[in-house]
């Protein structure tokens, strides 16, 4: 349950909430389950905050910090997160379709399970993420920073890594059909030996 005091917080606007947040340092924003559907909340600062199982459908959290947040189980489809620090977030099983991660940062960001079909991810940095299982259905990783990420078993089909790094990725078990991997780097990925030939291009 979302603490009444923070949500009522959040609803005065971006440069309240962020102002309370300098004031209150120690204190970590408990907004679980809310329904935030199309707020605008860019440049928020929403540092090791709970959202599990928030609703940020259509929400514009461009430029937010939302590093070490847990937005496990939550619903950000279509939501703008370009430029947006999630570094060590938990994005764990939570619904992702067609959300806009350009040039963000995922970097060591939990991934596991996540629905991340038709997403934008051009220029996000995905270094040693966990994206295990996760569904990444066409989506765009054009020129993203995989180095280290757990693909294990993850869904590819389709997907634009076009100049994406790969170096030291793991892709054991993960669904390549259609991949576009030209120019990529490869450096070190792990494998299966006999689906090498569907990357090499």
């Amino acid at each position: 349950m979302a603490n009444e005091k923070h949500l009522a917080i959040l609803r005065q606007g971006v440069p309240a909430w962020n102002s309370w947040r300098k004031q209150a340092r120690s204190t970590y924003p408990d907004l679980s389950g809310c329904n935030l559907i199309g707020m605008n909340l860019a440049k928020i600062d929403m540092f090791r905050a709970n959202l599990n199982k928030v609703n940020l459908t259509d929400a514009d959290l461009s430029g937010a910090n939302l590093s070490g947040a847990n937005i496990s189980e939550a619903n950000l489809m279509r939501a703008n997160l370009i430029k947006a620090d999630l570094s060590e977030a938990n994005l764990s099983e939570s619904y992702l379709a067609r959300t806009n991660f350009t040039e963000a940062n995922l970097a060591e960001a939990n991934l596991t399970k996540a629905y991340l079909i038709e997403s934008y991810l051009s220029g996000a940095n995905l270094s040693e993420a966990n994206l295990f299982r996760s569904n990444l259905f066409e989506s765009d990783l054009f020129r993203a920073n995989l180095t280290g990420a757990n693909l294990f078993k993850a869904n590819l089909t389709e997907t634009n890594l076009i100049e994406a790094n790969l170096t030291g990725a793991n892709l054991f078990k993960a669904t390549l059909t259609e991949a576009d991997f030209s120019g990529a780097k490869l450096e070190g990925v792990y494998i299966e030996s006999n689906r090498v030939n569907k990357i090499n291009r």
